[in-house]
């Protein structure tokens, strides 16, 4: 086994910076002439200036970005004429994120001038966007493929996603043609029906179905949608396709409260003439929704029916986790049998089949098996480790080799020296995009040298991200940098959390980039919501002008701080509880909390936090933070006694 020492970096405490954050503070004088040169090109070409642009461009000839200046060329510079180009450039390019942009831009444009023929020339495979796509399928129907475009449009009608503006045309087409017609809104609208939250879907398809013969049937139905308990005194016969709606009411009724979808599923199965299979159907929401509200009166009931279910295997799981939670030794060893053989290789399902060998009082077995888990660095192997007192699993993969001469990565690698240039230039984007596709061509050794490379030039996100994207999962100096230590440690002074909490935080929020934005709008390291970092602002007197504040690493790291301190405090400094609450919020924390009155172990609990993303996460929060403890050269813990011994 080869292996990496970065003894003599992670030594330091230098306040090193990520890619991104260098970007913020780029000074022009330091830059190269070729750097200048290519600054005034790329802008040049993004004015339309394109007879400059390329004066400047023809200085850089052998310049290591000189690609992207042929990229900007050809999409600023857009023309019908230059589709041999474009198809020669999408031929020659290895990053995928340059060649996909072109090729949009080139479908678009083709599209609007006319040259439908032309589009499949520029791009065969679809595009990740639907109004892409829509483009493309629209260039199909008008240059004769009329099906084949149509039907794209039925299926992707059918699922239900939002029609972005460019799919207007395909959709009238799809009308016109009698692809799509009343029926699929009323197929549509059932499938919605089954679905959480489509309030607004389902009114406005009832809307639509107004003065067809479609239309008493979707009034029954959007009624039901609100009230699914009024099924047996609303629903009839006359419904279109009665029986499907019957069973889509007991699935909403079941996530209400699945009691009462187990006492009225008898009564519809009788009136409505349910088949077997949407028996079935019915009996299995019920018994993963009696399952998810832990009730214990209909258990004869649930066991008997989930093992004449056709592929339960998810069901077992959730079956296992109620009788962890119900404390019920003889039935978790009983569910544990029935897991499928690939899921039962599982290392959780090891630690919990040795778990209830342990209560059962058969030790010996239990240890036995326990041990068996140590080869995996998981959630499950440090509470075996904490049980036993014996070293913690890090799994770690050294690697004793000298960082790699740059000189001689810049001559093997054109991506490592093209991304060092782009992040020179102020190019973050392209810069990210050329890292990953450069990774992914790495063989195990090389993603490694990459990752020192990227590690010594203080880009932590990228040394970071090189693991991620090459799978090299026991390079742990590599996977959990240290960025801004200096400021990590001023935080935990101020705030008295502790400093491998906050790493560990900012390291599963963000992979440590101060320029993160999720979905849902949370920002930065520590990925704090706006109304959270307002919130904390106030309550500690830290400066905050708004959300784009969050994008500063130092607001960020403050706000987050102090948001743990906040947390920490109230839960008695738990980080089982904190960590639940920064992910999922204080209210859930809450919520999940037992309420038999004497609590559950922290394993126990732990496995039974409902959301899979919170439970992932606080499973790798905990031990994120032994990870940066023993690279803190502390004396590695993973459980404090007040967190292991706590009834949660």
């Amino acid at each position: 086994m080869w292996k990496i020492s970065l003894r003599g970096i992670l030594a330091s405490a230098v306040l090193l910076l990520s890619a991104s954050q260098v970007q913020a503070r780029i000074d022009p004088a330091s830059l190269t002439d070729e750097q200048r040169a290519y600054r005034k090109a790329v802008s040049l070409y993004k004015a339309g200036k394109f007879t400059e642009a390329r004066l400047v461009a023809g200085t850089l000839s052998k310049y290591v970005l000189h690609p992207y200046l042929d990229y900007y060329d050809l999409y600023y510079d857009a023309r019908p004429s230059r589709l041999r180009e474009v198809v020669a450039y999408v031929g020659s390019n290895r990053n995928d994120g340059l060649v996909s942009d072109l090729q949009a831009r080139y479908v678009r444009m083709l599209y609007r001038e006319g040259q439908y023929a032309a589009v499949a020339q520029v791009r065969k495979k679809p595009f990740r966007g639907l109004g892409l796509n829509c483009v493309m399928n629209s260039a199909l129907y008008r240059a004769g493929s009329k099906r084949q475009a149509t039907e794209f449009m039925r299926r992707e009608y059918m699922k239900g996603s939002a029609m972005p503006s460019e799919c207007s045309f395909l959709m009238e087409q799809a009308w016109k043609d009698g692809v799509l017609n009343y029926s699929s809104d009323y197929t549509k609208l059932l499938k919605k029906f089954r679905i959480r939250r489509q309030d607004a879907v389902i009114r406005d398809l009832a809307k639509r179905l107004n003065g067809t013969r479609y239309a008493s049937s979707a009034k029954i139905v959007s009624q039901l949608y609100v009230n699914p308990g009024e099924l047996l005194n609303k629903l009839n016969r006359n419904v279109e396709d009665y029986r499907n709606v019957a069973v889509g009411a007991v699935l909403l009724l079941a996530r209400k409260n699945a009691e009462t979808a187990l006492s009225v599923l008898d009564t519809v199965v009788r009136k409505f003439e349910l088949n077997a299979s949407q028996v079935n159907e019915c009996k299995s929401f019920i018994i993963r929704h009696l399952m998810q509200q832990k009730r214990s009166d209909h258990m004869e009931w649930l066991d008997r029916n989930l093992m004449t279910l056709k592929d339960p295997d998810d069901l077992i799981q959730n079956r296992v986790k109620l009788a962890i939670w119900q404390e019920n030794w003889r039935d978790l060893d009983l569910w544990l049998k029935k897991l499928s053989p690939k899921e039962a290789r599982e290392s959780k399902w090891t630690y919990w089949r040795a778990f209830a060998l342990e209560k059962q009082g058969r030790l010996k077995e239990a240890r036995s098996m326990y041990l068996k888990i140590l080869s995996d660095r998981s959630f499950y192997s440090f509470m075996v480790s904490q049980k036993f007192s014996i070293p913690w699993p890090f799994l770690e993969q050294r690697v004793w080799m000298s960082p790699m001469d740059e000189k001689k990565a810049l001559a093997k690698w054109t991506e490592f020296a093209k991304v060092r240039e782009l992040l020179a230039v102020g190019d973050i984007s392209n810069a990210g995009r050329e890292w990953y596709y450069f990774i992914l061509r790495l063989t195990p050794k090389e993603v490694a040298e990459a990752g020192v490379l990227a590690y010594n030039r203080g880009w932590y996100d990228y040394s970071l991200k090189a693991c991620i994207y090459g799978k090299a999962w026991n390079l742990l100096q590599l996977r959990f940098p240290m960025p801004m230590r200096d400021y990590y440690r001023r935080m935990s002074k101020e705030t008295g959390v502790s400093e491998s909490f906050l790493y560990a935080i900012s390291r599963q929020e963000s992979s440590l980039n101060p320029t993160a934005v999720s979905p849902a709008g949370a920002k930065g390291m520590m990925q704090l919501m706006p109304a959270t970092a307002s919130m904390v602002a106030r309550k500690f007197r830290i400066p905050y002008s708004g959300e784009a504040d969050l994008l500063d690493p130092e607001t960020n790291i403050s706000l987050g701080a102090h948001y743990l301190q906040h947390l920490l405090e109230g839960y008695d400094n738990n980080r089982i509880l904190a960590a639940t609450a920064y992910n999922a919020g204080p209210h859930r924390v809450e919520a999940w909390r037992s309420k038999d009155g004497r609590g559950k172990s922290v394993d126990v609990w732990v496995e039974n936090i409902p959301f899979n993303e919170t439970r992932n996460y606080v499973q790798n929060v905990i031990i994120f933070d032994a990870i940066y403890q023993k690279y803190m050269k502390k004396e590695p813990y993973f459980l404090t006694k007040k967190e292991f011994s706590f009834k949660y």
